[in-house]
């Protein structure tokens, strides 16, 4: 999950690797909303296993 307390007037949403449990590597998966505000939530799906967190940004 990712927080903004203030944007400055950017979008941001989060992002999360994700490692197949079949050896087929790593998955990344984004939150499908832009936010300016509040909690952006994604979550790994079926047969991976979490690997690392992050926040994807954008300007405008």
């Amino acid at each position: 999950m990712a927080k903004c307390e203030n944007s400055n007037g950017g979008h941001y949403k989060a992002a999360v690797d994700c490692t197949r449990w079949d050896g087929g590597g790593v998955v990344t998966i984004e939150a499908p909303r832009w936010r300016t505000s509040g909690w952006s939530q994604v979550y790994c799906p079926a047969q991976t296993t979490f690997r690392s967190a992050g926040i994807t940004t954008k300007s405008t």
